[in-house]
């Protein structure tokens, strides 16, 4: 099922399936390791503050606006 990355819960793998977004944004997350095919982590889902996400084995921390833009498939 396809879901932007903030409705991922703590401890749950996904993978990247598109990135929306302009250029500037979609090639800062592309250097950060959120390309389509990538798997994720989610390590942290707290409101308020940022979203804590493991990447190509580095934390990352996100806003929840970027997250809303990063589409994943829970695996």
């Amino acid at each position: 099922m396809r879901m932007p990355l903030i409705m991922l819960s703590e401890g749950a793998k996904a993978t990247v399936i598109e990135v929306h977004g302009g250029r500037s944004l979609c090639r800062r997350l592309a250097e950060m390791g959120f390309n389509v095919g990538d798997r994720v982590l989610m390590i942290k889902n707290h409101r308020p503050g940022p979203v804590m996400v493991e990447v190509k084995d580095s934390r990352v921390a996100l806003g929840r606006g970027v997250t809303m833009k990063i589409i994943v498939e829970e695996n």
